[in-house]
């Protein structure tokens, strides 16, 4: 029987099935943390998950919590095992609240954060891929990759994946065609939904700029009512993050939009953005190009701009 949460393969001349097993580190247990390390478990994506989290008392709470499950994933807290990890899962830090206007405000809270996170990867030898889930994101994203040495394709950011499904949501609720809509840019005020390669869209064209900006905004805000009413969005993109280790975990190749830092594609360097990228088992196996009608041109010029920024402070 193949099981789902291992690579397995026959090496010919021997006849044999070699199982390779799976680890998971996340690192910061929070409210998207815990429910990522639930559904991991729950959904059988890895064999082996690693816990971390700054207060001790709250770690120990959140591996009870997961062992009581009975769920045979073995748990752990061993911080020193995060090295032999397929993939580490960045979400320690501070939130948004209603009192933080923008992700973007986050960021002089969360780079120490990360600057420890990236001398534990140094430190433990991990080569694996990190998902950058922490905001401000993008930057965040760009901040790990260049301070813990690893490869740009081994570290991408979540949060395309939340924002095209607001899309399509808010899409549907006008009874307006969905099929092939995306998203680019930053995670945040600067997110730049697509329209022009909508089926059924005459090329994006049936979708008016004023339609366009309203939906931008109405996805801008989209998380505020959640964090107001709760105090966080959690089941949206731990389900989306999930989706994600699954890509990488099981080397789908799918296309996703995730943050990736940027070499030369679309004419650009020095900062991490959302782009359509193939999601595989090394990670960022291939960044797709694509091309942009004049309004998502315009303002993925501006989410540019502001990443250009964001990522030149958090350096």
């Amino acid at each position: 029987m193949i099981l789902p949460n291992r690579y397995e393969y026959y090496i010919s001349y021997h006849d044999k099935l070699i199982t390779i097993m799976s680890r998971l580190t996340i690192y910061g247990m929070g409210k998207i943390g815990g429910e990522v390390s639930c559904l991991a478990a729950v959904r059988g994506l890895v064999d082996e998950i690693v816990i971390a989290d700054a207060i001790p008392s709250f770690l120990n709470a959140q591996y009870l919590d997961l062992i009581h499950t009975g769920i045979d994933v073995n748990i752990t807290t061993d911080l020193s095992e995060m090295g032999e990890s397929d993939i580490t899962l960045f979400a320690a830090g501070f939130a948004r609240t209603p009192q933080v206007k923008t992700r973007a405000d986050l960021l002089n809270l969360n780079l120490p954060i990360v600057r420890e996170f990236c001398s534990r990867i140094k430190s433990s030898g991990f080569d694996g891929t990190v998902i950058t889930v922490t905001n401000p994101m993008d930057a965040l994203n760009f901040c790990i990759q260049k301070e813990s040495g690893l490869p740009r394709s081994r570290c991408l950011g979540f949060g395309g994946q939340l924002d095209l499904a607001r899309m399509k949501i808010f899409l549907k609720e006008r009874g307006l065609p969905y099929d092939g809509a995306w998203i680019m840019g930053e995670h945040g005020e600067f997110q730049v939904p697509l329209f022009s390669g909508i089926s059924g869209s005459n090329g994006g064209k049936d979708f008016p700029a004023a339609l366009r900006d309203e939906i931008q905004a109405q996805m801008r805000g989209a998380s505020m009512p959640v964090i107001q009413g709760k105090g966080g969005t959690v089941f949206g993109p731990a389900y989306h993050i999930s989706n994600l280790i699954d890509a990488v975990i099981r080397d789908k190749r799918e296309i996703i939009p995730c943050s990736c830092v940027l070499d030369g594609e679309f004419g650009l360097s020095g900062l991490s953005i959302c782009v359509p990228a193939r999601i595989g088992k090394s990670g960022v196996e291939e960044i797709v190009e694509r091309p942009l009608d004049e309004w998502e041109s315009e303002r993925f010029a501006g989410a540019v701009k502001h990443l250009k920024e964001l990522c030149g402070k958090a350096q």
